[in-house]
């Protein structure tokens, strides 16, 4: 398994393997009470670290959030990609299983008379986890625009609902450009297409074409929970 190219990142909300219950129990069964253990939820609890502080905390409370965090990761598997033999389900619970997580507190000490005192802490992650996408992004060359490493399917749609405004202003502008034969009429037909189109981007649907049931929805929805979620992808991707 050595030879293996992957990182390990936080589960998407959508692909959580485990649930956390009331009792403090973890398994891969949601039951009613499991809560996904996902990026959202490691955001969620980071934001919550940060109010505390590091002495807010006994050791063996956080011993469990530790615990926690590394149910909410998963395996990306990139062997694939370089010529081996992709990592099978067993190789990838054996991998998080031997994975230590450990949580630390960046420092501010006020001060009244004197500036500040800070510790940031940069992280810097294992062999491969940037690794990957540098040699990928250097084999592709330049071109124009990027996307960025931790983009996923909804936070292109979280983004471009948020540039919605902006969008349709700049579809508005197309009137004054004076484009023969372009009349009111198109005029009218075009922004309300590019208003549709905007809102049907920013739903994710099911099998029938409805909006569905799902957690990404969810989250489209408020900007609290989108939050959370991106504290905990770059909290753990790394910028894989």
């Amino acid at each position: 398994m050595s030879g293996n190219q992957y990182v390990i990142v936080g589960s998407e909300v959508d692909q959580a393997a485990f649930y956390l219950h009331g009792d403090g129990s973890i398994d891969d069964q949601k039951g009613g009470d499991g809560q996904p253990l996902n990026v959202e939820f490691i955001g969620k609890l980071m934001v919550r670290l940060s109010k505390l502080g590091p002495g807010g905390l006994p050791p063996a409370e956080l011993d469990k959030l530790e615990d926690q965090v590394r149910h909410a990761l998963m395996v990306q598997d990139f062997s694939v990609q370089s010529g081996g033999a992709a990592l099978s389900d067993d190789e990838r619970a054996a991998i998080l299983d031997n994975t230590d997580v450990r949580i630390e507190f960046e420092r501010r000490k006020r001060r009244q008379k004197k500036p500040d005192r800070n510790t940031r802490i940069l992280v810097v992650p294992s062999d491969q986890t940037l690794e990957i996408t540098d040699k990928q992004l250097q084999d592709q060359g330049s071109s124009d625009g990027f996307r960025p490493p931790l983009s996923y399917e909804l936070d292109r749609a979280l983004m471009l609902a948020s540039m919605k405004d902006e969008i349709l202003q700049m579809t508005r502008e197309f009137a004054t450009k004076g484009e023969p034969g372009w009349t009111q009429a198109l005029q009218d037909a075009l922004e309300r297409h590019m208003a549709e189109t905007l809102k049907a981007r920013g739903v994710f649907n099911d099998a029938g074409g409805g909006a569905a049931d799902d957690v990404k929805n969810e989250i489209m929805k408020s900007p609290l929970r989108a939050f959370y979620r991106s504290v905990g992808i770059y909290a753990t991707n790394m910028c894989r």
